[in-house]
């Protein structure tokens, strides 16, 4: 067998292999001892055909299904004889095949990447704050008051603070009608009794303050600015003037703080409250810290790792990061239409993080090599049961899935990648 490889693009190689004549005829001198078994032939008895005859009869049908065979069997071994690292095939030539001459063929796959990993111990990272404040821990009861408040139809008076107003509205972008000047943002743009918590986190920014004040049967004209990180994309920085008819008021009342509220939470006594909250808080801190110490160690490694990767790992990733993008937006609110609306800047988006993505994925692995991190069967046995408790699912069955679809070791990659990183942040220099 002859194998050359040449490059034809970033990780991409193509492979040329000629399987030798003699190969290909032992091959063949099999499939037609095998069709020769099972097939008929007018005036012969299954199987007591000539051979000749087989041949002749079955020439084409046998052509391709010694392609068949050939090809995958000979792939593997130039693979294996080549020691290339594949993570995909992009395309298989059609093979040339002669009777009496080699077969030839070729096929371009995508290969792992090849690059130096930079100087990862002892990466520097600048310590964040994990402190709790007193204030922080009466501001979550003041939350957990006001969830479990109550709401009373009141006239006769402007709306207050926390006040809910019920309000009918229509908006406008230089004087043409919101969801005609932007198409995506449809149902934002108009309504009729919606209710609006006079505070800072009305869903149409600004709203809920501009509302203060107001009284049943106001007619209020209210200059709103979408924000760069607004939910519609396609409002970011955008201002429009709604106009707004309050139809409605109801009056927030907060459960008083006693021993009955705190019954309802569970709790002894106001001092078990609060330490369960501060618990809590400084969980949430130290996890919110764990996470930017992370960001920082991947920001380090992409900055300081010259690296090129596969585009057909870029793509596949691009492909998840798309799908999980549109299913957030959907559970945020938005319609099939604003979604598909939006795809165009999604893909952009998609396209960076996907690329990013699959370089920290071949960094971290590296890393996980340099440091002979490994997954054995136990560890991935866990893994798998940790993922079936979250998709609420039986291990077995999700465990029998991946293996079916080759999909045991990224389970293996996804817990080396995971000690990888704690590696690196065990090992950072935190100042």
């Amino acid at each position: 067998m002859k194998v050359s490889l040449k490059n034809t693009g970033t990780c991409r190689k193509t492979m040329t292999v000629e399987v030798p004549a003699d190969h290909v005829a032992e091959e063949r001198a099999e499939l037609l001892q095998f069709y020769a078994q099972g097939v008929s032939l007018p005036g012969f008895r299954k199987g007591k055909a000539p051979k000749h005859l087989v041949e002749k009869r079955f020439a084409k049908d046998m052509t391709e299904d010694l392609k068949d065979r050939l090809v995958p069997k000979y792939y593997h071994e130039a693979i294996e004889a080549e020691g290339v690292n594949v993570v995909s095939i992009v395309e298989v030539g059609e093979p040339t095949l002669e009777e009496g001459a080699p077969l030839t063929f070729d096929v371009t796959f995508d290969v792992v990447p090849e690059f130096k990993l930079p100087k990862y111990a002892g990466i520097s990272i600048k310590a964040g704050k994990t402190d709790v404040a007193e204030k922080q821990v009466d501001e979550t009861i003041d939350s957990i008051r006001r969830q479990h408040a109550t709401f009373d139809d009141v006239e006769g008076r402007p709306a207050k603070e926390k006040d809910m107003v019920q309000v009918s509205y229509e908006s406008t972008v230089d004087g043409q009608p919101l969801e005609e000047k932007v198409p995506e943002a449809r149902g934002l743009g108009q309504g009729n009794g919606y209710w609006i918590t006079c505070d800072d986190e009305s869903f149409l920014p600004g709203m809920g303050q501009a509302l203060i004040g107001a009284s049943i049967g106001d007619h209020k004209e209210v200059a709103v600015e979408f924000p760069e990180g607004f939910i519609v994309k396609e409002l970011a920085n955008l201002k429009a003037d709604f106009k707004v008819e309050v139809t409605g008021l109801r009056e927030s009342k907060l459960p008083e703080f006693d021993e009955e509220f705190l019954k309802q939470l569970r709790v002894e006594s106001e001092e078990e409250l609060r330490k369960n909250i501060r618990q809590h808080l400084e969980e949430a801190a130290q996890q919110k810290e764990d996470r930017r110490r992370e960001e920082v160690v991947c920001e380090y490694l992409l900055k300081k790792t010259k690296i090129d990767v596969p585009e057909s790992a870029i793509q596949q990733q691009t492909r998840n990061v798309m799908y999980e993008m549109a299913r957030m937006r959907m559970m945020q609110g938005m319609s099939q239409e604003q979604v598909t609306a939006q795809t165009p800047d999604m893909m952009e988006d998609a396209k960076v993080k996907g690329e990013e993505q699959v370089k920290l994925r071949y960094i971290m692995m590296a890393v996980a090599d340099a440091r002979e991190i490994k997954a054995d069967d136990q560890a991935v046995t866990e893994e798998i049961a940790r993922m079936a408790v979250q998709q609420g699912r039986d291990a077995a069955e999700m465990r029998k899935e991946l293996e079916k679809e080759d999909h045991l070791d990224d389970v293996a990659d996804q817990i080396r990648f995971g000690k990888a990183v704690e590696f690196l942040l065990e090992n950072a220099k935190v100042k």
